[in-house]
């Protein structure tokens, strides 16, 4: 039988694509592939542990190290303050000694004494403008740099009160310049025990063992009494030297004594004294103070004259200071006296006369000699 084969229609799309299938191929299925795992906690336990310990023993605990290295700095800071509080503690000494002694200096004395010990406490106080100051004494440096500069001026106003109180300037002022002076001493005093006690509890707190304990250096203190700061105080401590100021004052002087070398081997009827020919020729004068009140700066003026003629000879000293019934003497050379029989030599000697002395009589004496060869 013969096969008909149906004439192929046209096929006409209609806009949409046959999706091709893909046969997928599938895998066999296999075992999972193991995650991988970081270590076991036991050893990041144990690695913290390590570091902790580590850091631990290095500068105890991993921020230990700037803290240690702070805690030396303050070690070092207080070594070298120490230096600085043993001048001023050497200085506070100086002070007291002299002004407790200071009925016993002659004026210059005095002057020179309160001088260097002010310049003294200046050095310190500049010293330590100086230190290395480390983060935890910040706030305590200020504490000792008030000490010091209270200390330097204080020193200053008590100096020139005292001086004036010598040189019997205005009374009123020179206690009040005296009385600010040891006021400053005594607030410096305090001020420097605030900052030794904080400057202990830092150094306490920062021991820990590491390097030792460090001592703050102690400091005497200036005004041991704070009393004696005060106005009354003031006037008690001028009264003790420099005599009452008020009630019946006494101001003298006089000459109690005249010798000469060589000595007088002889005299005149006419009051002549003759002495011996001699290389050198030196005049020693007693003055005593014959008032109640301390006298400074008292003028001696030894002349020397002839009858013979010639320029006049004269030499001026000073007493720095004579309390009351005291005497001192002073000795003149470098006088040239005229030689020979015939020639007078006239020596005029004064004392004083001091501000408000009323006799002067005592305060004047003359005396007449010759120098000529022994035997004739």
């Amino acid at each position: 039988m013969s096969q008909i084969s149906a004439s192929r229609q046209p096929r006409y799309s209609t806009g949409r694509s046959r999706r091709k299938v893909s046969r997928r191929r599938t895998r066999s299925a296999g075992p999972t592939p193991a995650k991988r795992r970081g270590p076991a906690p036991i050893l990041i336990i144990a690695g913290l542990i390590v570091a902790v310990v580590f850091c631990w023993v290095l500068g105890k605990g991993c921020g230990g190290n700037q803290q240690a290295k702070e805690n030396d700095n303050l070690r070092t800071y207080t070594t070298a303050v120490n230096k600085q509080i043993e001048r001023s503690s050497a200085v506070a000494v100086q002070f007291d000694n002299t002004r407790k002694g200071v009925q016993d200096l002659a004026r210059d004395d005095i002057a020179r004494k309160l001088s260097q010990i002010g310049s003294d406490a200046k050095s310190v106080a500049a010293e330590s403008k100086k230190t290395d100051v480390p983060s935890k004494a910040t706030e305590l440096q200020p504490l000792l740099q008030m000490t010091l500069d209270l200390r330097a001026s204080g020193v200053d106003e008590f100096r020139t009160g005292l001086l004036d109180a010598l040189d019997k300037k205005d009374t009123q002022t020179s206690v009040a310049l005296m009385s600010q002076g040891l006021t400053d001493l005594a607030l410096s005093d305090q001020a420097f025990t605030r900052y030794r006690t904080q400057l202990l509890a830092k150094l306490k707190a920062a021991k820990s063992g590491e390097l030792g304990f460090v001592q703050v250096a102690d400091s005497s203190p200036y005004v041991p009494n704070k009393q004696d700061a005060l106005t009354g105080g003031v006037t008690e401590y001028i009264a003790s030297f420099g005599g009452t100021e008020t009630g019946n004052e006494i101001h003298g002087v006089a000459i109690t004594g005249l010798s000469t070398s060589p000595a007088s081997t002889d005299s005149t009827s006419s009051g002549v004294y003759i002495l011996p020919n001699a290389a050198s020729f030196t005049v020693t004068v007693a003055v005593q103070n014959q008032g109640n009140q301390v006298e400074g700066n008292v003028p001696v003026v030894v002349s020397l004259t002839s009858d013979s003629g010639g320029t006049p000879q004269q030499v001026t000293k000073k007493i720095t200071r004579l309390k009351p019934s005291e005497a001192t003497s002073l000795v003149f050379d470098g006088l040239k006296p005229v030689t020979g029989s015939n020639n007078v030599n006239v020596l005029d000697l004064k004392a004083g006369p001091v501000p408000n002395e009323k006799n002067t009589e005592n305060n004047v004496r003359q005396y007449r000699f010759r120098m000529q060869p022994q035997g004739t």
